[in-house]
């Protein structure tokens, strides 16, 4: 996923969550970041906060959920219902192409917001994704998406667990682009992962 927000204030404001302060001395942009990384979540209560975590749930370390069987999984139906999270990102990538030739695409939101993955998280600060099956836009690249929460479904989420809020997000509200193929390695995080060309139409 991406998080190329260039302060965590302007992360905070947009989220409408009270920062760790913790997070003030390890922020950074992020182009590249992998599963098991440290990275922020969005927790409820009587105000919402942004507080450090990392993308790893569980001992076994899980990345994703199906929003499918999550609410009823024995690894996750206590998170579900007393655990939920929002993943503050502003894009993930998926990619086409075969074995030598795989091509990023960056999803991403319009310039100045930021997406919210619905997510779960566990007792050590680990978090897991909550995917969806994937709409029009996607599907031609993967078969999944992250549920993506928008205005008032994210307080909805964090105040009670409501499978209604997990579908594929509307045709429209993403943006698509073509990026460079140093996204390929998780050993490039830095602004020239997004250059290429402009965006462009895959569905």
């Amino acid at each position: 996923m991406t998080l190329t927000t260039a302060e965590l204030a302007e992360v905070a404001e947009l989220l409408g969550a009270a920062p760790d302060p913790a997070l003030f001395e390890s922020y950074r942009p992020r182009f590249n970041l992998p599963p098991t990384d440290p990275h922020m979540i969005v927790v409820g209560g009587d105000v919402k906060r942004l507080v450090p975590a990392h993308w790893a749930y569980g001992e076994s370390k899980q990345i994703n959920a199906r929003a499918e069987t999550a609410p009823r999984m024995g690894l996750y139906k206590r998170a579900f219902a007393e655990r939920r999270c929002l993943v503050p990102a502003d894009g993930f990538y998926e990619w086409t192409g075969g074995k030598g030739k795989r091509q990023p695409v960056w999803f991403h939101a319009p310039p100045g917001e930021l997406l919210t993955f619905a997510g779960l998280y566990d007792r050590d600060g680990g978090f897991v994704v909550i995917t969806v099956a994937a709409n029009d836009e996607l599907r031609p690249i993967h078969d999944r998406m992250p549920a993506i929460l928008f205005g008032a479904d994210r307080d909805a989420w964090l105040a009670r667990p409501d499978e209604k809020l997990l579908v594929p997000a509307a045709p429209g509200r993403l943006e698509k682009c073509l990026v460079s193929p140093r996204v390929n390695s998780v050993a490039n995080d830095d602004p020239e992962c997004l250059r290429g060309p402009d965006q462009l139409s895959l569905v």
